[in-house]
């Protein structure tokens, strides 16, 4: 999120806003009426900017560390897996592969492990089903 916490431009909105409020002040006076129309637009678009941001940040939740990692499963989510993968294992004849995917399914952690495990099982149905 950066330094800002992704108000990046509102504050260089609000920047522009301060300096052509400061050389108000300083310019002369055939070029005040244009100041005094751009002035308030810019004080404008910071606050549309910085609510805008608000609006952001509440519709995606806090910060990016306080997340949950999406691969990481629970524990009873990996068991219901664990079962799921178990009861796919019927079907194939092969006790030698199936010994190996018991092992894996045993040590199972993340989507992509069960994802992993999934696409052997399929694989070993498909060659069966040719024989």
């Amino acid at each position: 999120m950066g330094h800002v916490k992704n108000h990046l431009a509102t504050l260089v909105c609000g920047v522009f806003a301060a300096v052509l409020t400061g050389l108000y002040f300083i310019m002369p006076a055939e070029l005040w009426f244009i100041f005094a129309l751009a002035i308030p637009i810019m004080w404008f678009l910071v606050f549309i900017c910085w609510i805008a941001q608000k609006a952001a940040d509440y519709n995606h939740g806090s910060s990016h560390d306080e997340k949950k990692n999406h691969s990481e499963l629970t524990e009873q989510e990996i068991n219901t897996y664990k079962i799921n993968l178990e009861d796919d294992l019927k079907e194939i004849n092969n006790d030698e592969e199936i010994a190996h995917l018991k092992k894996e399914i045993a040590s199972l952690k993340t989507r992509v492990e069960i994802e992993s495990i999934r696409a052997e099982i399929y694989n070993l149905k498909l060659l069966a089903s040719k024989k």
